[in-house]
């Protein structure tokens, strides 16, 4: 008995004790009220503090940007006033950082493309001009490629090409190529970058540092090359609710490649490589420039799990840099480091703790009407427009098929508004081109249905249904899901007419998440009876 009673007064007190323990972290998102708090903070230090460079103007203006503040917020406008300033000179005398202009041409990018056009077009134009022969970014008095200002340029070609106005294809290339040349045997990168020796070009270097922050930006710029030479593509995730013979599947290769100068195998590899060292060497407390480092981790984490299609909630190295900022904030809602930038600091913080990279991703995806209602595309010439529907577009363009495909890519393009107007003809040109050259003129045009901007995706997809081609019907599938409701109701309408259906659309004007998902389902039910092996892509 006392042996009992021993243990029922031990089991008690450890009860009792467990009562006074602190309880379990919870985890958190952008969303979660803790967070917000100390968002709240900071942006109350950001309304007042004080940054006198461009890129600095821009990083804070984009901070509350990112949390949903408009161009009638001070530290916006103020942002605003600095580019516009830096973009009255001409390219070749922009005399602000590449950190700033790549910064800049987020910013402005993320505010409004059509109204600022000609200032990104201006600052990209400065970016192509001063990147090195090996195609990093670095030091005007440098020979060498620099990994920190290169993750920049990258992530200004990453944001311009979203919302059409795409950097050229070699430049694009180059810098693909050099992040490739410059990892380390190991998987890092380092910060100043040696490039790889040997005939070929790839026998990986040993590079001058090893830490996480220049690994997350060389990681997170080989995502962000990949997906702009369409060697890497952002998958969503299966839908359970259909049978495995019609459920959507990630490619094992990509579906269109924009170019033949850089090896996806070796863009993989890269990747691998540089994944696993960040899993093995994992932190969040680091020693150099830890917020910057932690505005780098989160773009590397959000373009990775776009690419891998794995998409967790809550996941650690969030919570972990939650928690670090939360006990780093000063008193006034600032991070301090002993480089004295609080302020950019402060804004590379709120950046993390908002997941602004993802939401950037997200964005990309649904970028639709804005280009041809501010006019962007449209000639300087008034005679050479006419007036479709209620749309002022250019005259009708005398152009090969080929031609009319790769301007609807371009939406800066001085013949994108007219391009868009010419479906019928496109769809003329195309019918009557030889077999070999319309199978290519055909996949060309789902790319842009694909990846144009959103009044481009509307007219290849309008033109693919005019064509009645069988063979994109895992393309109008997948634009039943666009994030621009004209795009699915075109593709309703195109699949309809492929399978000479007489019954009505039930989708409706605007069609709602469900009523897209229905429509997914069926579509992808009626095609997998005429293509029983049918890959539907994402």
């Amino acid at each position: 008995m006392k042996t009992r009673a021993r243990l029922v007064l031990g089991a008690c007190l450890v009860l009792a004790a467990g009562a006074f323990l602190p309880p379990a972290a919870r985890a958190v998102t952008p969303e979660s009220p803790e967070v917000r708090k100390v968002l709240d903070k900071a942006f109350t230090y950001l309304t007042t503090a004080a940054e006198g460079r461009l890129g600095g103007k821009c990083l804070i203006g984009l901070a509350f940007l990112k949390d949903g503040k408009d161009e009638s917020h001070p530290k916006i406008a103020e942002a605003v006033t600095a580019c516009q300033s830096t973009a009255k000179a001409e390219a070749d005398k922009i005399a602000a950082d590449i950190y700033s202009t790549g910064i800049a041409i987020i910013f402005l990018c993320s505010l409004d493309p059509s109204k600022y056009g000609n200032e990104i077009q201006k600052l990209r134009d400065s970016l192509e001009l001063r990147q090195k022969t090996h195609g990093g970014w670095g030091y005007a008095d440098k020979p060498t490629g620099d990994t920190s200002m290169t993750q920049y340029a990258v992530l200004a070609y990453w944001e311009m090409s979203k919302v059409g106005y795409i950097p050229k294809l070699d430049s694009t290339e180059r810098v693909a190529n050099w992040l490739l040349r410059t990892q380390d045997p190991g998987g890092n990168w380092g910060y100043q970058g040696k490039e790889a020796e040997g005939r070929i070009g790839f026998d990986l270097v040993k590079q001058d540092s090893a830490r996480p922050g220049m690994t997350a930006a060389g990681l997170g710029a080989t995502y962000m090359v990949a997906d702009l030479l369409g060697l890497g593509e952002v998958v969503a995730e299966q839908d359970a609710s259909l049978p495995p013979s019609v459920r959507s599947i990630r490619r094992g290769q990509p579906q269109q490649a924009r170019t033949r100068k850089v090896d996806v195998r070796r863009v993989r590899q890269a990747q691998d490589r540089g994944r696993e060292w960040m899993k093995k060497n994992y932190e969040i407390d680091v020693p150099n420039f830890p917020y910057y480092y932690l505005y780098a981790l989160e773009r590397y984490q959000s373009f990775m799990e776009a690419a891998e299609g794995k998409f967790l909630k809550e996941p650690r190295w969030y919570n972990d840099g939650y928690a670090w900022l939360k006990k780093k904030q000063q008193e006034d809602g600032s991070w301090h480091d002993t480089d004295g930038l609080d302020p950019v600091n402060t804004a590379f913080a709120a950046l993390f703790l908002l997941r602004s990279t993802k939401k950037a991703i997200e964005r990309s995806k649904s970028y639709g009407e804005a280009a041809l209602a501010a006019g962007r595309g449209l000639p300087a010439d008034p005679e050479a427009v006419r007036v479709r529907g209620s749309q002022v577009v250019s005259k009708k363009l005398d152009l090969p098929a080929g031609e009319l495909i790769e301007i609807l890519l371009q939406p800066d393009h001085a013949a994108f508004a007219a391009a868009l107007a010419d479906g019928d003809y496109l769809a003329g040109q195309i019918v009557a081109a030889e077999a070999a050259s319309r199978g290519e003129l055909l996949a060309r045009l789902r790319t842009v249905a694909r990846a144009g901007v959103g009044d481009a995706r509307l007219a290849a997809t309008q033109v693919l249904g005019k064509i009645r081609d069988l063979e994109s019907g895992p393309t109008l599938v997948a634009a039943l899901d666009d994030p621009e409701w004209r795009v699915v109701l075109a593709a309703d309408e195109a699949l309809r007419n492929i399978g000479r259906s007489l019954a009505p659309s039930s989708l409706g004007e605007k069609p709602d998440k469900a009523a897209r998902a229905n429509a997914v389902q069926h579509w992808k039910q009626w095609y997998v009876t005429i293509r029983p092996d049918a890959q539907f892509e994402n």
